[in-house]
Order: C-alpha cells, then structure tokens, then sequence
C-alpha cells in the first residue's frame, strides 16, 4: 500500500482525485466538518468520511471520473456505517479497545507492508488520510470479532461426528484439487443498491486487474468478517464451495481475478490465490532459508554505486556461496538492502523470485535480478523437501466453528442494519 501511496503523489493521481472531489457539487457546497449521516443519532462527518475515502482510493489505484468517484465513496460510506453499528453494540457492553492494542496493530499493519508506524502514519498524512482514520476501522474490526465471539460463541455446536466426516471427506478426496480462495463481498441492502453496488464491484475488479492490492482493497471495503485478514478464505474443495465459487475456482488460472458475483446478500468478487492437491506432496511447499545481497531502487538510480554492486554480483551464481560469508560480499557489492529474508515455501514467493530459486540447491545463488524495488542476488541457505499433513481433528474442528460464527455474525450484523435510523444528509 506504501508503494502505491508514494506512486500516487508523485504521479498527481492524487491531485486528479482532489480535482474530481473539488468538482462534485455536493461536496463543495458542504462545510469542512459537516454531518453526512446519522447512524443512530450518531454522526458522521464529512471530515472522517472524506479521509477514509482518500485511503480507499489510493490503496485501489485512483479514480478516473466523478462517476467513479461518487460510487467508491457511496460504498466507503455504507462501510463506515457498518463500522458505527458495530462499535454502537460493542458499547452495550462495554466492550472497548485498548489504545495500546490499536498502536500494536497499527504497527504490525506498517511491519507488513515494510515500513516503521512512523513512516507509514507519514505516508497516510500525505494523502490526506491519517493513522486515527485507520485505526477506527481497525477499532471496528477488533470490537466485533471480539463481540461475535462473546456473545454467540456459546451457541456454536460443532460434534465429533461433523468433525470425523469433514477429515473422512478429506481423505476421500486424496489427489483431487483444493483452492485457496480470496473475496471482496459487497452487501445489497436494498433493491435500490443493486445496480449501484454492482457497478461499484465491477469498477474495482478493474482496478485490481490494473495493478491494486486484492488483500488492502478487502480490508477497506469487504463487508464480510475476512476482510481483517485480507478477504482470505483460506483452502478449500470444490464440494464445499456454492456453485458458483467453484465453477470460478476450477476454470481460471492461479492469479486471476472473477467478475462480480451475485450472491444471497450482494456482489462477491473472488480471487485464486493458489491451487495444490490434497494429500499428495506438492513441490511448491519445499521451505528455502533465504539471504540477499540487495541494492535499493534509490540506490541503483546511482550509477557508480549500482555499476559497484553489478560488478561484484554478477558471477556469484557461477559458484558456490557461503551463507555466512555473505556479510563481507554485502560489504564489497555497497549493498544496502535486508541480507536476510527467512524461510519461505516457493508458493509464497512472488513469480520472478520463484522462478529464480526454484532449481538451485543449498549455497547456491540466483543471478543478479534486477526487479522494481532494487537489484539483488538470492542465495538459498537451507532447503527442506514438503511433507504431506495429515487433517488435525483439532484444526478441522476450529475451522467448522469459524465458519459458522461468521455466518452468524453476518446475521447479526443484518439485523443490526435493519432495525438501524440511519439519516443520510
């Protein structure tokens, strides 16, 4: 999110934005701080909204039109009110956030995304956004997980005989496919939302088609419980996915993003993230240990210092490399970047990186590879072959009742908005 954050202002995109909001004459007829919405006699402001809308817009690669302008911020909206009746029935119970634990979030949200809290506040700053306006939806996320949890928790049942079947059926199904799967889900409140929401779901497929984050637009803007973890739903077989999901999953390749689907409750859009055989070892989980000798994109934009680095790194996959000598070639390349990654499996590993690892064995290194965010060499210092893991009853059993707690946290949160006075100004 960073990188596009920083893409953003300098390429004026964001100035684009701002002509577009300047243009919109129902927002440049509103005060600075007005009320929007009344979600329960509660307000939102023009302020708050405006500064979730600019987060939502750079993490989603921008808007090309007042249209599409009016239509992210229709749906920034409808989550923001989510968000209010969320903290609203938190407070029936006095169930609150800490602010230590938002700071701790928040700073594992900027650990992600490589960056300090610091730094990422800053870059929040300079969009127009802010570290409080992220860490109210984060606030939101929190409370409810931990509501749902307390107070229907007790109401999830899940047998030892579901739990049995579920594992028998994994084994039956040893060799087949299993997909791991990713949403966006879009909520239809209303017959008057349809065509809104759908026009909204199809404007972001093309923005995550052109390059946005799948996982940052879900957690801005997916109505369902996994958005807090970047819409993943985790693996999953075909025979327990809708119709729909599966005919999607089974005829795309690993990558690829679908169109809307129509759903009970709105739009879903879905992403492949991955795809591997139940039961059967799959060579995309054998582990690296991995170390770099890394030269950052500034860095290289000097020329002395990158034709240093290219020099000193060009011929080290020629011959084998000691992983502990790698700090004195850090040291001789000027290299600037992290010497170590850590231990990975290949399908986690971005393509040209996968790519450049797969073949090589324990101390060998890749060539140079010069990529968007530097140059580096990658060096494996240790590799363990996959083995199959067999279902856990334990695992299979907290997977059952996740599911059902968030089916049935979507039912409270429906009959939250329904009995809701929600007053749009």
């Amino acid at each position: 999110m960073i990188k596009k954050v920083k893409t953003l202002a300098r390429s004026g995109l964001m100035a684009s934005f701002l002509c577009v909001a300047a243009a919109t004459s129902a927002l440049s007829q509103q005060a600075i701080n007005s009320i929007e919405v009344l979600v329960n006699d509660h307000p939102l402001s023009s302020y708050d909204i405006n500064q979730r809308l600019r987060l939502v817009i750079a993490v989603s690669g921008g808007v090309k039109s007042e249209q599409e302008f009016l239509k992210v911020r229709e749906q920034v909206i409808r989550s923001m009110v989510d968000e209010q009746l969320q903290l609203q029935e938190a407070s029936t119970v006095d169930l609150k956030v800490p602010q230590a634990q938002l700071d701790d979030f928040f700073a594992r949200r900027a650990q992600g995304l490589g960056q300090t809290p610091e730094q990422l506040e800053q870059a929040l700053a300079s969009i127009g956004s802010s570290k409080q306006s992220m860490q109210k939806q984060m606030e939101a996320e929190i409370a409810w997980s931990q509501l749902v949890e307390g107070r229907l928790g007790a109401f999830v049942s899940v047998s030892e005989e579901e739990v049995q079947a579920r594992i028998q059926k994994i084994f039956d199904n040893r060799g087949k496919f299993e997909y791991r799967l990713a949403e966006i889900v879009l909520d239809v409140n209303s017959p008057e939302q349809e065509a809104s929401v759908k026009a909204n779901a199809e404007q972001l497929v093309e923005r995550i088609k052109a390059g946005a984050s799948f996982p940052d637009v879900a957690q801005q803007l997916s109505s369902s419980p996994t958005a807090a973890v970047g819409g993943d739903l985790g693996w999953l077989t075909v025979d327990s996915l809708d119709e729909k999901y599966a005919k999607f999953a089974e005829n795309i390749p690993v990558g690829d993003v679908s169109a809307p689907i129509r759903t009970a409750g709105g739009f879903a859009i879905l992403a492949l993230r991955d795809r591997r055989r139940i039961l059967v070892a799959d060579p995309l989980d054998t582990q690296v240990a991995l170390r770099q000798v890394f030269l950052t994109a500034d860095a290289v934009e000097d020329t002395v210092r990158a034709a240093k680095f290219e020099a000193a790194t060009k011929d080290m996959h020629k011959t084998p490399v000691q992983c502990e000598a790698l700090p004195q070639v850090v040291e001789e390349a000027d290299a600037n970047g992290p010497l170590d990654i850590g231990v990975l499996r290949f399908r986690d590993l971005q393509g040209p990186i996968r790519t450049a690892v797969e073949s090589l064995d324990i101390n060998e290194a890749s060539e140079l590879l010069k990529m968007e965010d530097g140059w580096r060499v990658l060096v494996v210092c240790d590799k363990q072959e996959p083995q199959v893991q067999e279902p856990n009853f334990d695992i299979v059993h907290n997977q059952i009742e996740q599911q059902r707690l968030a089916m049935m946290g979507r039912r409270y949160l429906r009959d939250l908005r329904r009995d809701a006075i929600v007053d749009y100004r």
